[in-house]
């Protein structure tokens, strides 16, 4: 299970802060990733140069709140 400051709706993501760190080696390790964002934004929003984790690594997406 990662958390994510931003996320697509295909599951594109970006974190922040400290976030960055080990999330997207743990999400490249497992075999079933859940992600849970902060924010989901439309695809496309995020600039291809802020995404961290590429969307075919996450299996799923769920929303914070």
């Amino acid at each position: 299970m990662i958390n994510a400051f931003l996320a697509d709706y295909l599951g594109n993501l970006s974190y922040a802060l400290t976030s960055r760190n080990f999330n997207p080696v743990m999400a490249m390790a497992a075999d079933t990733t859940i992600v849970t964002a902060d924010n989901i934004v439309p695809v496309g929003v995020i600039s291809p140069d802020h995404v961290v984790t590429p969307a075919p690594l996450v299996d799923y997406l769920v929303v914070n709140g």
